[in-house]
């Protein structure tokens, strides 16, 4: 498959911190030369993982509309079932919020507070 992330699959990015601008100085003193050897150290690197929802074989086509309404719809089912901690319902509430847009979560969410969902 190549560089392309499936649905499947996580990719694991390692982004690297920021480097400081050195400014040089004509005549540098022992102790700051000493200092800034102790201040650099390794770029500090931290580990982020993405991943997207996994394949849902109900739902082939591109269009993923249906598949976001009929996971909002399962994971607030399993919420009101199971209670909002279980770890099942975090997942589906995971997958809805990875391929629905915000607005049509905002929306579904007032109607809900409303009473009329």
């Amino acid at each position: 498959m190549g560089n392309v992330v499936s649905y499947a699959e996580e990719a694991v990015v390692v982004a690297e911190a920021p480097e400081a601008e050195e400014v040089e100085s004509p005549e540098p003193e022992k102790e700051s030369v000493e200092a800034e050897a102790v201040e650099e150290e390794e770029p500090e690197k931290r580990q982020i993982t993405l991943s997207t929802s996994p394949v849902d074989f109900r739902f082939p086509i591109t269009n993923q509309s249906r598949h976001c309404y009929v996971a909002y719809c399962e994971a607030h089912r399993c919420f009101q079932q199971k209670g909002e901690e279980d770890s099942e319902c975090q997942r589906l509430a995971k997958v809805y919020r990875s391929i629905c847009p915000v607005e049509w979560l905002e929306q579904w969410n007032e109607a809900r507070e409303n009473g009329s969902w």
